[in-house]
């Protein structure tokens, strides 16, 4: 500053917005690391590492997600392999949108594809989505029924009736 200029604002009032700005950073990165590691990476057939001990797995099927030439996505079953669906592009929006999101968390991570998604039937009827690499959870029967159908068809066949699932 040179001589004789007013500063526009106080020194006391720069160092307390430092302070905050700092304050607030620490207090958010302590809580994400509080968070992240109460949770248990690994199967979520452990239904009390994701907040639900009274809720007991139904059905549970692993996924992988390989994009296609011409905006196309397979559906496999992470098991045996086996192309469960394929989803051209413009069909099943709601299933590419889930599925996109999830893959996009991942690579902000810098996490490959090589653990499969877990679409979990729970005992009470409700349909779930999980990462198991980035511990990110898509409860599906909060989109409705039509949205849990789109999923619902991706779990075994002995489990994949309407009245087993919560609409």
């Amino acid at each position: 500053m040179r001589r004789g200029e007013k500063e526009i604002l106080p020194l006391w009032f720069r160092t307390t917005l430092v302070l905050t700005l700092l304050l607030s950073l620490y207090f958010a990165y302590s809580y994400s690391l509080g968070k992240a590691s109460s949770m248990q990476l690994g199967s979520t057939l452990d239904a009390s590492a994701h907040g639900q001990s009274d809720v007991v797995p139904v059905a549970l099927r692993k996924l992988n997600f390989v994009d296609l030439d011409e905006g196309a996505v397979s559906i496999i079953d992470a098991e045996n392999g086996k192309e469960l669906l394929l989803v051209n592009k413009g069909e099943d929006g709601f299933v590419r949108s889930v599925m996109r999101g999830l893959v996009r968390e991942r690579k902000a991570h810098g996490i490959g594809p090589d653990i499969a998604f877990e679409l979990i039937l729970w005992k009470d009827g409700l349909l779930s989505l999980i990462d198991p690499a980035t511990s990110r959870r898509v409860e599906l029967s909060a989109f409705g029924a039509d949205n849990v159908a789109a999923f619902s068809r991706l779990l075994p066949s002995t489990v994949n009736a309407p009245d087993t699932l919560w609409l």
